[in-house]
């Protein structure tokens, strides 16, 4: 196909494709070098992949080690991914699989990088050189994860299908697609669905002004290297604790058909002491990429928001309180005297005591509690108490709790309905 024909074909696709680049078929490698395309730069086309489990920064331990040994790796690989899973276990509060997303093969699977302990190389102790800012914005996505989210954009900017696959390229099981034409390469993570277009002209870098999930990037060919740098990074973002102010210089060498060198440099005097850089290869899978609905069927947010405003609710009870008025109700009102005195303690451990008397009558136990909002009720797991035939029943109330949290009103059910009812004033 000549160059002209190329470009032809490029310019009918164009209507139909929108603003998704047309690629060509790349003139295969010979014994001196890459596999180049039509017009005779390096082609970066491919679906790439970084299979291993090196960390990008060096564990603290391991500062003055660049490589483990085959035993070291093993004890190593053992304590990550059980590290890994507790984290997510935490995060989710859900029985977890290893894996991402639920594929057959995770990064987890896979061994060190030539038994390297970190992709950073520069510094030579393998760690990223975090200012406090640095070190505060590193936080970021575990705060995000752990608190009680007041909104959604209070949680983590993948939980919210927002950002999901950015540069630099790393380490993930869903790889990234490139693409490529004469001006333009196009990087593709289907994950979280991110396109980053690099312009590879003479165009002047966008405002400052104009911020974005994956910056403003532009491009230019160091021989058969193509030099990526981006800015403009939306500050919501961070990449190893980055800011706002991150420049991020890509290089990216087409090796063979099956490897790609990747290097790259982060600069942020905010964020960081000095400029650091890491290198690792890149493996073409030559396989296709898949849809990543993110969305589709998506019920955690929903869920997630729900369980916070119930955890609030739960954290409302906590206190004590004093008995305002007693009642029996329908067939139990036969059944003995009403209470004038008592006291309900609540406390933040999941612990409920309660006090009734009268003058014919004394009852108290102790126990758990369990608070479920949806339905209104809570739950009174008693442990012991005055009365054997109070001990280890479970005592369901139906509530009704103030706005303001002082008045909290439990009604007690029964098989033929509500039995009791007692309200409570919180004590100040």
């Amino acid at each position: 196909m000549s160059m002209a024909q190329y470009v032809l074909r490029c310019l009918g696709l164009a209507g139909a494709l929108a603003a998704l680049p047309c690629s060509a078929p790349a003139q295969p490698a010979d014994e001196a070098g890459p596999p180049r395309t039509p017009w005779g730069v390096p082609d970066l086309q491919g679906t790439w992949s970084l299979p291993t489990m090196t960390p990008l920064e060096r564990p603290a331990e391991l500062e003055d080690r660049l490589r483990l040994t085959e035993e070291e790796e093993a004890e190593f690989l053992a304590t990550r991914r059980r590290g890994i899973r507790e984290r997510l276990d935490r995060a989710l509060s859900a029985d977890f699989e290893l894996g991402d997303g639920g594929v057959d093969q995770s990064i987890y699977d896979h061994p060190l990088l030539d038994g390297r302990t970190s992709l950073v190389v520069s510094p030579e102790n393998g760690r990223i050189p975090r200012t406090e800012e640095g070190r505060y914005r590193v936080g970021m996505p575990g705060r995000r994860m752990s608190s009680i989210p007041e909104g959604p954009e209070d949680r983590a900017l993948d939980e919210r299908c927002l950002v999901g696959g950015m540069l630099p390229l790393r380490g993930s099981a869903f790889p990234a697609r490139i693409f490529q034409t004469p001006d333009h390469v196009v990087i593709h993570y289907e994950f979280i669905n991110a396109t980053i277009t690099v312009p590879l002209d003479d165009r002047p870098q966008v405002s400052g002004a104009i911020q974005q999930w994956t910056g403003t990037s532009r491009g230019s060919w160091d021989g058969d290297t193509l030099v990526i740098e981006s800015t403009n990074f939306d500050p919501r973002w961070t990449f190893a604790g980055s800011g706002a102010g991150m420049r991020l210089v890509q290089r990216l060498t087409r090796i063979d058909q099956a490897t790609m060198h990747q290097e790259y440099t982060v600069y942020d005097p905010d964020s960081f002491t000095e400029q650091w850089s890491a290198e690792y290869p890149l493996t073409n899978t030559e396989e296709p990429i898949y849809e990543y609905a993110c969305h589709e069927g998506n019920r955690s947010m929903t869920l997630m928001l729900n369980g916070a405003r119930a955890t609030e609710q739960i954290a409302r009870f906590v206190g004590a309180f004093g008995l305002s008025s007693f009642e029996r109700v329908g067939g139990a009102a036969a059944d003995g005297s009403a209470f004038t005195d008592g006291m309900l303690s609540y406390d933040a451990s999941g612990r409920v005591s309660v006090q009734l008397s009268s003058r014919e009558s004394y009852l108290a136990y102790y126990g758990r509690y369990d608070v479920n909002v949806f339905r209104s009720v809570v739950e009174h797991e008693v442990e012991g108490g005055s009365r054997p035939d109070v001990r280890g029943r479970t005592l369901s109330y139906s509530y009704d709790l103030a706005d303001d949290g002082d008045t909290l009103v439990l009604s007690l059910m029964g098989d033929d309905g509500v039995e009791s009812r007692a309200t409570w004033q919180r004590h100040r």
